[in-house]
């Protein structure tokens, strides 16, 4: 039980609540070409943040803010578009797919920010009404709509120096990236189960052991959108 309480601390917890993303119809949801160099249209920056989240076995799916508005891998059709298509995304946001190496990297770089907070959830892809994917994510959102970006995004850059290499954007942008995984391909079944059952106990000794509830609630992300009269 002290292990499963210790493994609790040092993961991310998990968001009260799952994202839903509508994409492109012309999105490629099986072999993807580019999911690196597609970020090149926005910065610099976030192209080498794309190629570092691949090597720790995730990828940049999206980043939603002020600034930057809405790009990122699966936003790609945005890329193309002049402004922030009639809207203002206030607060900041960003999904990266999951795997332990990028939680144990968030986990650690995050845990002195009090801007920040980052979360396990479930992500829904859908084209309309057309369900394509539901997959599982690590979502950062801020607890403010002012933030600043610009240096977040130099800090998370910074946080994989200490990673090793690896090749897998090189051969992603070469060969092509199948990105999609099963939602609990990178789980321990029975180490959720167990984690579960400690966490429906209602024993007060059992809570101190295990910690709080692995749930933590959603902030609000706000658009606005903005029109203009001829």
């Amino acid at each position: 039980m002290k292990d499963i309480a210790r493994a609790s601390s040092i993961g991310l917890r998990y968001w009260n609540s799952d994202i839903d993303l509508e994409i492109a119809s012309w999105f490629p949801f099986g072999v993807d070409y580019k999911p690196v160099s597609i970020n090149e249209l926005h910065s610099l920056k976030l192209e080498r943040i794309a190629a570092r989240c691949l090597d720790a076995g995730s990828e940049f799916f999206f980043l939603s803010s002020m600034f930057s508005g809405c790009v990122g891998s699966l936003m790609r059709d945005n890329f193309f578009r002049e402004g922030a298509a009639g809207g203002v995304n206030l607060g900041f946001m960003m999904l990266l797919g999951y795997s332990p190496k990028m939680e144990e990297l968030l986990g650690r770089s995050l845990a002195g920010r009090r801007d920040v907070r980052a979360g396990v959830a479930f992500c829904s892809l859908r084209n309309k009404t057309l369900a394509l994917e539901n997959m599982k994510v690590i979502v950062l959102v801020s607890d403010s709509i002012i933030f600043g970006e610009e240096e977040f995004l130099t800090d998370f850059e910074a946080m994989f120096d200490g990673m090793a290499p690896s090749c897998t954007s090189y051969f992603a942008e070469k060969f092509g990236y199948r990105r999609f995984h099963m939602a609990y391909e990178t789980d321990d079944m029975t180490q959720l189960r167990i984690g579960r059952l400690l966490y429906e106990m209602e024993f007060p000794e059992t809570r101190r052991m295990v910690g709080p509830s692995p749930e933590m609630p959603l902030p609000p992300f706000l658009r606005v959108s903005i029109g203009f009269l001829a």
